[in-house]
């Protein structure tokens, strides 16, 4: 089979591999997409190192068609099309016996310590498949993982009807956003991003207001909608300024959610004297802990406009062009999958 493997930071080969076979509990999956998500990219270049074990299949936003089970596997079937929870808790400190396994001190994660999705196939725990329509493409199959966090994120925030929202950054993860928020009972989506051709996904998929924090005053804008400000802000761009500014426009006794990813060493400044007097509430979400389920039903029932957000397919050989287009191509992608058959 063909894999892209990394071997260290700035390098991704090409290579023939074996196909593996499962062990017992495991389940060979044959790739049918796996989606270009930010954290590929952070591992390409060195900023992340935690977990990683080169040489290793990268790609963690998987779906594909099971190809054969171990001897014990039960609870899926040779053929069936499945999504894959990347995420293998220990299942012994605390926080996994406490039923936070998205905390897990001692994690494997398929794309990281195990080989992932950029390859032709891959073997992973059964319990980790998801059983996914039939009919159902690789473009949506591959936003199920992704999803899964943000439905994570969507229970913790405990979003209320008749209340407004925003959300920070218009990405895949943005755009998730705005699709699980535009079907509540939100009273106004505001949506910030600076990338015109997202800004306009951002408002055809939903967005009743978008701002280009760029050339426009944020906080005027958002005050235009609301002068006390706004209910629920999810910060969905990982950029420490934004969430520096965004802070200061929650409504009294509302919530900001922290969901991208900063850098590790970024601070953000604020002022607790105000968010005392406005008792405002600051959460954070990681991770998917058993929500893909829940995430592939909202998929298969229409929910979550693949065919807008997953805006280019690439061959295997093309990964090194899709991490350079992921940072350089804003302006016309979002979510890039990589078919290994094509």
């Amino acid at each position: 089979m063909k894999a892209a493997v990394f071997t260290r930071p700035g390098q991704i080969l090409i290579q023939e591999a074996p196909v593996p076979s499962p062990a017992p509990n495991h389940a060979l999956v044959r790739v049918a997409g796996c989606g270009v998500c930010g954290t590929d990219v952070h591992i390409h270049h060195g900023e992340l190192t935690e977990g990683i074990v080169p040489p290793v299949v990268l790609g963690h936003e998987i779906a594909g068609v099971v190809e054969a089970v171990g001897r014990e596997v039960e609870n899926v079937r040779v053929g069936e099309r499945v999504a894959i929870d990347p995420l293998i808790a220990c299942g012994r400190c605390d926080h996994c016996r406490a039923g936070m396994p998205n905390l897990c001190d001692r994690p494997t994660i398929v794309g990281y310590a195990m080989n992932g999705g950029f390859a032709q196939y891959l073997c992973v725990p059964a319990s980790h498949l998801y059983g996914l329509s039939p009919s159902l493409p690789a473009k949506a199959g591959i936003l199920v993982e992704t999803l899964a966090c943000v439905l994570h994120g969507y229970d913790r925030l405990g979003f209320r009807a008749g209340c407004s929202a925003m959300v920070l950054g218009a990405g895949t993860v943005g755009l998730l956003w705005n699709q699980l928020l535009g079907h509540s009972p939100c009273t106004v989506l505001v949506q910030s991003e600076p990338v015109a051709f997202r800004r306009r996904l951002a408002a055809e998929l939903g967005a009743d207001v978008v701002i280009d924090p760029l050339s426009e005053d944020l906080p005027a804008r958002v005050r235009e909608v609301d002068p006390e400000g706004i209910d629920y802000i999810v910060d969905a761009s990982g950029d420490p300024a934004a969430i520096s500014q965004a802070i200061r426009l929650v409504k009294r006794h509302g919530t900001f959610m922290i969901f991208g990813v900063c850098p590790r060493d970024a601070t953000v400044s604020i002022n607790p004297h105000d968010l005392y007097q406005a008792e405002v509430r600051i959460i954070a979400s990681k991770m998917p802990p058993l929500t893909l389920g829940r995430a592939a039903r909202l998929i298969e029932a229409g929910r979550i406009d693949s065919e807008r957000i997953v805006t280019t397919t690439l061959d295997l050989p093309s990964l090194p062009e899709a991490i350079r287009l992921f940072e350089e191509a804003r302006d016309r992608h979002v979510k890039m999958m990589i078919d290994p058959w094509r």
